[in-house]
């Protein structure tokens, strides 16, 4: 994964049932969970699921979306929310997975198996 972004969804804008907390990151108030929209390119040898599949691991979310799906251009946009509800945690894992923002994100192969490397 590279490039990755913010995705401006139009259903944080103007919306009653979200508050924007900052850094791209919006809590739903319905279901008192946060929420981020990420953008990214997928590299040589990736898919929809990893290593999208290692960050969701590592730091206890969910996607909750997929938003866009362009494979010609190896892009593809989803929601993530945390997975533990209205705490101070919860609020933790969404922003570290904000902090990918700008970085490359894969996985390695080693003999101790498989590695979530973030540059």
């Amino acid at each position: 994964m590279k490039n990755i972004a913010v995705a401006a969804l139009s259903k944080y804008k103007n919306n009653q049932e979200y508050e924007s907390i900052g850094s791209g990151i919006h809590k739903d108030l319905r279901s008192k969970r946060y929420v981020i929209a990420l953008r990214f390119e997928l590299e040589e040898n990736e898919d929809s699921q990893y290593p999208l599949e290692y960050v969701l691991d590592k730091y206890c979310v969910n996607c909750t979306d997929h938003i866009e799906i362009n494979y010609n251009a190896n892009v593809l946009e989803v929601e993530i929310e945390d997975s533990n509800g209205e705490d101070f945690e919860s609020l933790e894992s969404i922003k570290h997975v904000a902090a990918l923002v700008g970085k490359r994100v894969y996985c390695r192969e080693g003999h101790d198996g498989t590695a979530l490397i973030i540059e």
